[in-house]
């Protein structure tokens, strides 16, 4: 099957391939059968012709050869009658030919058995197929020539009875479809369940394992994938617990040197190392910060998030900040979210914007089953090619966006795994007219 024209869905093709392989093995099946039944017919009725041939030719031979024409008076014209055996032309007859052979090759010489269409004899026009015109060519043992022909006057089946093939051909047709595409379904659920359960460990990595119940091969498959996701929440684990104890253990030596700096006389110098130690200071915090969203275990909750950005813009503006919000455009928006995550991921992205870009304007809307939240800035913007880097941990842009403006690398990776823990994306994209747009996408459900 060529590419373009193969379904994309598993589910489909197997059921395809299903319901033509089983529809051309019972075509197969049903074409053999049939066949069969034609030889099987056949030969009954070549034993019963054959038999009745041989009856009236036994009464033939015993008669002389002026009566034989005359013998056939008392029977049914329609049913038997003697031609010219030049006009006694048709096709073979093997069954019924085998079958004389048999009887009465004693008492005449049958040289030809042959079965004729009913129009070619009588001129009829072609009509409903009937009983087929038998005929036998011999020659008696006084020499006598002959063609002996019977018109059978079996009743064909009634019209009903030819009409069932179809009806029985179409149920049959339902039942395969019904039965593969019950066969697909029950041989895909447990893909489905899998794939259901690395999408919810990808957004929550405390995700329950998967249940291990089922066929042996589905059993198995479960196992190893527990296995997989026990192994890769523990790589996760080493990893926050790694850089939360270095982040942690760098605050006692931070402190100690932040003492002792306060006993330099030199005040440039202690400027100066005052600047750094803020700095590291800093990025100590935001690594602990960093370390908390990779292992958030908040319990999800629904959340109208037009309250929690009307919240975060007001609490921005008492602060004196140059935070709006410009409401939802259709209403009241409810997703089902971490509030606290969310909150301080929204948080992270509007400090972003007011420090490099003077200001944020937080927006939300509803498309195509997402709850987005944007927030825009009127700043220099990322270069179009780093717009995905910038998510990553301890990436800084040689701009605004530098060490020297206060930027650690983390703010918006941490703003990225906290959205992710809640099975949302976070976007970011230059605006036309200027600046830079975080788009917040939950899923509404």
């Amino acid at each position: 099957m060529k590419r373009g024209l193969a379904p994309t869905s598993l589910k489909l093709r197997i059921f395809l391939v299903l319901l033509v392989g089983v529809s051309a093995a019972a075509a197969l099946t049903f074409w053999l059968a049939q066949r069969d039944r034609r030889e099987v017919i056949a030969h009954f009725h070549g034993r019963e012709a054959s038999q009745r041939f041989a009856d009236t030719i036994r009464l033939l031979a015993a008669l002389p050869k002026e009566q034989r024409r005359n013998a056939l008076a008392g029977f049914n014209r329609d049913e038997w009658r003697i031609v010219a055996p030049e006009n006694c032309n048709g096709l073979p007859a093997p069954h019924l030919g085998q079958g004389l052979a048999d009887r009465i090759g004693n008492i005449i010489t049958v040289d030809a058995t042959v079965r004729f269409p009913r129009q070619e004899v009588s001129g009829e026009p072609p009509g409903p197929p009937g009983p087929p015109l038998l005929g036998v060519r011999g020659r008696f043992s006084d020499g006598d020539a002959f063609c002996l022909l019977h018109q059978g006057q079996r009743r064909m089946p009634p019209q009903i009875e030819q009409g069932r093939f179809p009806a029985s051909l179409a149920l049959f047709g339902v039942l395969i479809a019904f039965v593969s595409w019950f066969a697909v379904r029950l041989a895909l659920r447990p893909l489905q369940r899998m794939t259901a359960a690395a999408e919810a460990f990808g957004n929550d990595i405390h995700h329950p394992p998967l249940a291990t119940d089922g066929p042996t091969e589905v059993r198995q498959a479960a196992t190893a994938f527990n296995r997989m996701q026990e192994r890769v929440r523990e790589m996760m684990a080493e990893r926050t617990q790694i850089l939360a104890a270095v982040t942690h253990d760098l605050k006692t030596p931070l402190t100690r040197m932040r003492l002792r700096l306060e006993g330099c006389n030199d005040d440039a110098l202690r400027e100066k190392l005052g600047g750094d130690l803020v700095a590291m200071q800093r990025l100590v915090d935001e690594g602990l910060e960093l370390a908390r969203s990779m292992q958030s275990v908040e319990p999800a909750a629904r959340l109208d998030l037009d309250a929690l950005l009307s919240a975060i813009a007001d609490d921005a503006a008492d602060a004196g900040q140059p935070v709006r919000y410009s409401g939802a455009g259709s209403g009241s928006i409810q997703a089902g979210c971490k509030p606290n995550a969310l909150r301080r991921a929204v948080e992270n992205l509007v400090d972003n914007a007011i420090k490099y870009g003077g200001g944020a304007l937080l927006s939300l809307s509803a498309e195509e089953g997402l709850a987005c939240i944007r927030i825009s800035d009127d700043g220099p913007g990322i270069p179009e090619e780093r717009l995905a880097e910038v998510l990553r941990p301890f990436v800084r842009l040689e701009s605004s966006r530098s060490r020297e403006s206060g930027g650690t690398g983390l703010g918006l990776a941490i703003a990225s795994n906290l959205v992710s823990a809640q099975g949302g994306r976070l976007v970011l994209e230059n605006r036309p007219t200027g600046g830079l747009a975080a788009t917040i996408m939950l899923p509404l459900d």
